[in-house]
């Protein structure tokens, strides 16, 4: 288990507020621009039907937002609890709903999402299980979730690489670029807890959500969960 920052969770809405302005800058240097690519992947594994209305759950700054316009859906939300990673994302995105608000509560009527998105966020979600039941609530029937997130390499040369990168370079850079290093601190920790500690399916399957498919990115540094929404919820 690996030490914890002074930053917890609740509070994770100011840190992404403090760090905003630099947010996006960080993210592509840190991921050597690889970042979007992996959006573009992540969007090309969705084009499989159309969606009538998408929700970008913790859309951050809004790269992923501007990533699904290629889906062409009727409707979009971005929701995150950072008003200024939305203010951001508003200008990178006109069209959407922005509602800054947790995924704990979503402010969206039951069975009124056909496809729920999450890139990089769900390891900043206070309680997993909360957020994947709001998930299956505001979910149609057969409607998908798809989730991108960091996780640790099985072979051993690309896990020492990834703990090499989170360890030395992230937070180097974070203090460098950000000058918030308590931020970067709590990133690469969140980083590492998540990676190791998470079964993502397991915790996605007892909200009555069903695998579709597992993707790999990165040599599995990154991956992608897909499940649908089989069961119609009654609650």
């Amino acid at each position: 288990m690996n030490k914890t920052t002074n930053i917890d969770k609740k509070n994770t809405p100011a840190m992404f507020d403090n760090i905003a302005e630099t947010y996006d800058k960080l993210n592509h240097i840190l991921s050597f621009g690889l970042d979007v690519r992996w959006r573009r992947k992540f969007v090309s594994y969705l084009n499989i039907r159309q969606y009538d209305t998408i929700a970008d759950v913790a859309s951050g700054t809004g790269d992923l937002l501007a990533s699904l316009q290629k889906l062409e859906a009727k409707n979009y939300y971005a929701i995150d609890p950072s008003e200024n990673m939305l203010n951001i994302a508003k200008t990178k995105v006109s069209t959407a709903k922005y509602v800054a608000a947790t995924v704990e509560s979503l402010p969206l009527a039951s069975e009124s999402i056909d496809l729920i998105t999450v890139s990089f966020g769900i390891r900043n979600f206070e309680s997993l299980n909360k957020s994947f039941s709001e998930f299956h609530r505001v979910l149609k029937t057969d409607g998908i979730v798809s989730i991108m997130e960091f996780y640790k390499p099985k072979f051993f040369l690309f896990s020492l690489g990834f703990v090499i990168h989170l360890k030395i370079f992230l937070p180097i850079m974070g203090r460098i670029i950000s000058k918030d290093k308590s931020a970067y601190k709590y990133l690469q920790s969140s980083i590492f807890d998540f990676a190791e500690n998470v079964d993502v399916f397991e915790i996605l399957e007892t909200s009555n959500l069903t695998k579709l498919s597992e993707k790999k990115l990165l040599f599995g540094a990154v991956k992608i969960y897909t499940c649908k929404k089989s069961v119609r919820s009654f609650s």
